[in-house]
């Protein structure tokens, strides 16, 4: 694997990461089921999607 994806894996974990203390937040201040926090939570589930499909083409 090149350093190169392995960078780009690191970035998108802790973008993730990100995304979870944001979703959370927003979660805490407007509600779990507030149009904020649902939205937040789909970017979540997408950029979640695309790392796992990034990392299957790798161990392909």
């Amino acid at each position: 694997m090149e350093s190169a994806t392995i960078l780009i894996l690191k970035e998108i974990k802790e973008y993730i990461e990100f995304l979870r203390n944001h979703m959370i937040s927003t979660g805490a201040e407007f509600g779990f089921h507030h149009e904020r926090t649902i939205k937040a939570s789909q970017e979540l589930d997408y950029v979640i999607y695309k790392y796992q499909v990034i990392q299957r083409r790798i161990l392909a």
